[in-house]
């Protein structure tokens, strides 16, 4: 065998060896946020931050997290130990409760792009793991204004007032 058949089958192993290896039963432990306060913003904000731990050595993992058919990419912090996504959704149309998003490693976004491109479902292609974030609902200020508050009381005190100084007035 020439050197360079060696070398490029050394090469090849390397590379399938390296391909192959993917996160083995995931250890998540995440931290979220949502906004609530929906005076201010029309779009409720979601943050989750993460950390990932895998039974293989693998590390520097690529993920992707879908929700609702739109895939958002994990952003890693600079020392390699955290993952965040973030998403915004319309305040008006956001429900209060629990909201799954699923994370996917590398293969698992090749496949959601493939079906997509395909026209095919992706329900049936598994995550890697799934992320829960609770958001307890949007604050869209109090039910009466207080200027409406404001009005019904003087109206009211003033109707006293002025039975009072009429019985007052008559005797």
């Amino acid at each position: 065998m020439s050197r360079y058949s060696v070398v490029s089958i050394l090469l090849f192993s390397l590379m399938c060896s390296a391909l192959g290896e993917e996160c083995k039963n995931p250890k998540v432990k995440s931290r979220y946020y949502t906004t609530v306060d929906g005076m201010v913003v029309s779009e409720v904000a979601f943050v989750a931050e993460f950390t990932v731990e895998c039974d293989s050595p693998k590390k520097d993992l690529v993920l992707f997290a879908d929700k609702n058919g739109k895939q958002i990419p994990a952003i890693r912090s600079a020392d390699g130990t955290k993952y965040q996504i973030s998403w915004t959704e319309n305040s008006e149309s956001i429900f209060s409760g629990e909201h799954v998003v699923n994370v996917y490693d590398e293969e698992g976004y090749a496949a959601i792009k493939k079906a997509q491109r395909n026209g095919e479902d992706i329900s049936g292609i598994p995550a890697a793991f799934n992320l829960a974030l609770y958001h307890r609902g949007t604050y869209n200020g109090p039910w009466v204004s207080t200027e409406f508050i404001a009005a019904v009381t003087s109206i009211i005190l003033w109707y006293i007032a002025f039975s009072t100084r009429s019985q007052l007035m008559s005797s």
